[in-house]
């Protein structure tokens, strides 16, 4: 096809449009691979307060691009927005993401918007140009991370589990507790809530309370996997939690979150939930496991560089704030 000849249309998307903007995702975002379902799934399950939407670019029968806005439940504003956009890589330079970003910013006027965000990677110039030259600023960094397990080495931390152990908690997985154990669900969300407090978030931003009906909502997706969820336990209490989730790729795993809640911190509770995470996911034939920290979460940085993963080059969060 002849890029430099055929027509761009921008037009909104349609459930149709699932794989395509997938692909495309997958293809700017490579760090965080989704597969169709993930998209519908979050579409379908959106809080009912938090606006979104999206455009795609389409010509000669192919989507080559697509952008919109979102806003996050988990910092919920109703002034301020995320914007999320990727184009194909043999159709940069046609202006497709300009059309798509002045779109967006027409399509927010109505909700006279105090803020929207988004994100590159540090090794994508042309991006963080694109969104400097629109008066972008940088405020946090973010690193993705990958462990290989097959050279993952557990004997070097043999010492861990037992050490929390010895002091009267115990390590389980969802799978043995049960999500459909009375009181799992409710435990499980009490000690997500405290955690998930805890996770840094862009400067400016204030955490959302998230309702049991909503966090569980969330939950509901065939990307949960329950035998690679890990809690530690004081008696009945769950006092810590590391997640492993499915991935697209069928011999990689995913790192959810991971903390301790703050009574039990600076006892080796993360370190442990880790190292038994991982020595399952190794048990069970997975090659990789990723995961993400922020840049000024030192705690989780140092467990996660002590376990052997490797950073990928950074993703920075710009943001661009509108005088009203």
């Amino acid at each position: 096809m002849d890029t430099t000849l055929t027509r761009v249309d921008i037009r909104p998307f349609t459930a149709d449009d699932y794989a395509a903007i997938t692909r495309l995702h997958n293809l700017s975002y490579v760090d965080f691979l989704k597969e169709p379902h993930e998209f519908r799934f979050r579409d379908e399950h959106f809080p009912e307060h938090c606006r979104w939407a999206r455009w795609v670019a389409e010509a000669g029968g192919q989507i080559v691009g697509f952008g919109g806005y979102h806003q996050t439940q988990w910092a919920y504003h109703p002034r301020k927005f995320s914007l999320w956009f990727a184009v194909e890589p043999q159709w940069y330079g046609r202006g497709i993401a300009s059309r798509l970003y002045d779109l967006v910013l027409k399509a927010l006027e109505p909700f006279e918007p105090l803020a929207i965000d988004a994100w590159s990677r540090e090794d994508v110039p042309a991006l963080i140009g694109f969104l400097e030259r629109r008066g972008f600023a940088p405020d946090m960094r973010l690193w993705t991370s990958a462990l290989d397990l097959t050279t993952f080495e557990p004997s070097r931390f043999a010492d861990a589990v037992p050490r929390v152990e010895q002091q009267g908690m115990a390590l389980r997985s969802l799978a043995d507790l049960g999500l459909s154990t009375p009181g799992v669900r409710e435990k499980l969300y009490d000690v997500w809530r405290e955690v998930i407090w805890d996770v840094p978030i862009p400067p400016g931003e204030q955490r959302s309370e998230i309702s049991f009906e909503r966090w569980w909502a969330g939950y509901q997706q065939p990307e949960l996997f329950e035998a690679g969820y890990f809690l530690a336990l004081d008696g009945d209490a769950y006092i810590g939690l590391s997640q492993l989730w499915y991935s697209p790729e069928p011999d990689v795993l995913r790192t959810g979150l991971t903390g301790v809640r703050r009574a039990y911190r600076r006892r080796g509770i993360a370190l442990a939930l880790k190292v038994r995470a991982l020595v399952f996911a190794r048990e069970q034939g997975y090659r990789r496991v990723l995961t993400e920290n922020e840049s000024n979460n030192r705690g989780m940085l140092q467990i996660n560089e002590q376990l052997g993963f490797v950073k990928n080059p950074a993703w920075m969060h710009y943001v661009k704030t509108f005088e009203r």
